[in-house]
């Protein structure tokens, strides 16, 4: 897969230590300071980044423009080796992935298992995580996949010329080697499910929506055969908690309708406040307007950004050129058309440290 990289005008200094991260099998990886928890939506991924621009430094996000529904969305963090693989629909991390041993540290139950240095070897894998079972063998990659549910490490042996492989069942293979000559480790995936393959679908963690809204279905809302706006159903949390025991808020769906000619007071009922807002800076048809003595003071266009719902209303004033200057406010009455997008897709960050690339057909 070829791809083409728009570089940050920016580059901030690398940092010197290497990041420490916890790693929780079918979860994530944590540390004090971030958190890239199985199920969060990309949004949020990013907004991190944002906050812990210091220490998360050369970012790229990578998708595709010609099949944007079908192929992942990925965020790769060169500078730490790690990878975050977002489903195309949902945009929910469901892939972790660690592909540079030799600029993090690795801790498992508070315990240091693979620091830049003294990468972890397949004996350590042993002793952290317990072996119930040979690994599987790749004969064409030269590859030895050590599995546990929720996460797997891979040993390449084609580098290895000591190491032997015994038969086994199936895809299972033991491997000889002597310590000097053991393979080291290449890449760390955590998911959800048994086996990367075969991923189980995941969920939005209740700590994912701090408040706000996360769209089930857009759909159009029709009256005699005319489209008028849309239906959206979403999932929020009600305030309540799921338990005494729990400070988890609970979470309901609930459907609104907005329609064309519905005032802002409406919208922000139906959906609350906006992530932010933006105004057009200029207008472009304005050039077909009449002379200056139609016109009454220019009011910009502006749109409601709903960040984590995927939603951009857009809203502009509808002036009836007939009222006079002083009864203008009086005929004017709220418009707005629904752009439904990738937010993601055409974000632009203040410090410009995350770079952009289009990846092509596979």
């Amino acid at each position: 897969m070829k791809s083409q990289s728009r570089p940050s005008s920016i580059c901030m200094t690398s940092r010197q230590e290497p990041l420490v991260f916890e790693v929780l099998p079918q979860e994530g990886l944590k540390n004090e300071n971030v958190e890239f928890i199985l199920g969060m939506p990309l949004n949020q991924v990013l907004t991190l980044i944002q906050q812990n621009a210091r220490i998360l430094t050369n970012v790229e996000l990578m998708y595709s423009r010609k099949d944007p529904l079908g192929r992942d969305i990925c965020v790769y963090l060169s500078n730490d080796g790690i990878r975050l693989m977002f489903h195309p629909v949902t945009q929910l991390l469901r892939l972790i992935e660690v592909d540079n041993l030799s600029q993090i540290v690795l801790k498992y139950k508070e315990k240091i298992f693979s620091e830049p240095g003294a990468e972890v070897s397949m004996d350590k894998v042993d002793e952290f995580f317990g072996s119930t079972h040979p690994g599987a063998y790749d004969d064409k990659q030269k590859i030895c996949v050590k599995s546990w549910r929720g996460l797997s490490f891979c040993f390449p042996t084609a580098e290895s010329a000591n190491v032997e492989v015994t038969p086994g069942f199936g895809p299972l293979r033991s491997l000889k080697f002597d310590s000097a000559t053991q393979p080291r480790l290449t890449k760390m995936s955590i998911f959800k499910g048994t086996a990367v393959g075969k991923n189980e679908e995941v969920i939005m963690p209740l700590s994912g929506y701090c408040g706000q809204n996360r769209t089930l279905l857009v759909s159009c809302a029709r009256k005699n055969g005319r489209i008028t706006g849309v239906d959206v159903l979403f999932q929020t949390q009600n305030g309540r908690t799921t338990s005494r025991l729990s400070c988890e808020l609970e979470l309901v769906k609930i459907t609104r309708t907005i329609s064309f000619g519905d005032s802002v007071a409406r919208v922000l009922s139906a959906l609350g406040a906006p992530s932010k807002v933006f105004y057009k800076s200029e207008d472009k048809m304005s050039i077909h307007r009449g002379g200056y003595k139609e016109t009454l003071s220019p009011q910009p266009h502006f749109f409601f950004n709903y960040f984590s719902m995927g939603l951009q209303p857009t809203l502009t004033w509808a002036v009836n050129f007939t009222c006079k200057p002083h009864q203008a406010s009086l005929c004017m009455d709220m418009l707005y058309t629904l752009s439904l997008s990738l937010m993601q897709m055409n974000l632009r960050f203040p410090n410009e440290e995350i770079k952009m690339s289009d990846s092509g057909t596979s």
